[in-house]
């Protein structure tokens, strides 16, 4: 029986600017987003209907799946509608068996859900022989969640509109980085946090042609950090107090500057030097603060 193994990688937002709302009610961004090498990992084999497994590995305590139910059965995964959806689309007659095993902790901004959803339309692409290109992938890929046609390409990328629209831009050289999760409990989070946002939130791209303009081959992609800019740390420092607090108690550790990774409430540091990042990483022992060593990958 064939095997298909598909790496879902998370990511990070370098930038994460606002350009403005649209008609349809969603806004328009642009970004610069990159991949890191915490990964979930799915497993593809025929079967005759789609049935997704999902196993767990290092996720921090009570992290959840969305769409499990008590039986540990994944109804209303995004891995499952991804399935589904590619199945429709193509007519293709037969099904899957898709071990997911998950390693991205959930809900905290490092797109471990949209992954997933990008790494099942890549691997059962593979496992039933469609031959679709990136681009058919990626069209696909939109309609199941914004950030999942960025992860078909995956590595450093510009991503415009309201997330369907990528351009693959060199990779940067190896970049370290800790990841700490910040014990913030919030329901409805993305939809909450974009409800905040206002005219004066926005932004004109600038600040993702800085960064760029700084990772290039002019500058030697080194002393970036001060262009990294992610709009809506502005929302957490005004509307959540414990933000706030979290980003103090780490910068009173030594731990700066800090930024949030996409719709957060994750935060990371990224240095190119690995020992440095090994130097935060040991500040946060005893902190009681999930953290992770990764690095970007392509």
């Amino acid at each position: 029986m064939e095997m298909i193994c598909e790496i879902a990688p998370a990511k990070v937002n370098l930038t994460l600017e606002i350009i403005g709302r649209r008609d349809d009610g969603y806004h328009d961004i642009e970004s610069v987003m990159q991949t890191i090498d915490i990964c979930d990992v799915l497993t593809f084999w025929e079967n005759e209907w789609i049935q997704v497994v999902p196993e767990y590995s290092g996720l921090p305590a009570k992290d959840m799946l969305f769409g499990e139910d008590k039986n540990n059965y994944l109804f209303d995964n995004l891995v499952y509608k991804a399935a589904l959806l590619l199945k429709e689309e193509t007519g293709y007659s037969s099904g899957a068996l898709i071990n997911l095993r998950k390693s991205i902790p959930s809900a905290a901004g490092l797109g471990g859900g949209s992954s997933d959803a990008a790494a099942t339309l890549r691997g059962l692409n593979q496992l039933w022989k469609l031959n679709l290109s990136q681009d058919d992938l990626a069209q696909l890929g939109a309609k199941i969640g914004s950030d999942v046609p960025y992860f078909i390409y995956g590595g450093t990328c510009v991503v415009t509109g309201r997330g369907e629209k990528v351009k693959k831009v060199k990779d940067l050289k190896t970049k370290w980085m800790t990841v700490i999760l910040l014990p913030l409990a919030m329901p409805n989070k993305t939809a909450k946090i974009y409800s905040y946002i206002n005219p004066y939130h926005y932004s004109g791209g600038e600040y993702s042609s800085r960064l760029l303009d700084k990772l290039g081959p002019n500058n030697g992609g080194n002393n970036f950090q001060s262009e990294l800019f992610n709009v809506f740390e502005r929302v957490y420092s005004t509307q959540f107090k414990q933000f706030s607090y979290w980003i103090d108690k780490l910068q009173s550790m030594g731990i700066a500057p800090i930024h949030l990774a996409g719709s957060g409430p994750a935060v990371y540091f990224i240095s190119s030097s690995r020992e440095k990042v090994r130097d935060i990483t040991r500040l946060l022992e005893g902190s009681g603060l999930s953290n992770y060593v990764a690095r970007t990958v392509p």
